[in-house]
């Protein structure tokens, strides 16, 4: 007779309980800011004065108008190589400040 287990990998059941408690989003939303300076590089990273998630939406204050004005122009690309390093979708819109 064969014993059947219910046995799970350690690293399986932390993410099934984090998912459960909500804290996967917030991970997430964690790794994807700390991807900015790696994404946009040290330059533009440095002129960001402010940067926070809240309702999929990438809430970015940086201290100079012509790079605002370029990073409009690369939102699409940029939401796109972020969302590519937490392997998830985690935003959807870039709003700049």
């Amino acid at each position: 007779m064969t014993r059947k287990t219910n046995t799970q990998k350690l690293g399986d059941a932390i993410k099934d309980v984090m998912r459960l408690n909500g804290m996967e989003e917030k991970i997430d939303e964690h790794t994807l800011i700390r991807s900015w300076e790696k994404t946009v590089g040290p330059l533009i990273s440095r002129h960001t004065t402010e940067i926070f998630i809240s309702g999929k939406k990438l809430f970015v204050k940086v201290d100079s108008s012509p790079l605002k004005q370029e990073l409009l122009y690369s939102r699409t690309k940029l939401i796109d190589d972020l969302n590519q390093q937490v392997g998830k979708v985690v935003i959807e819109e870039i709003v700049l400040k």
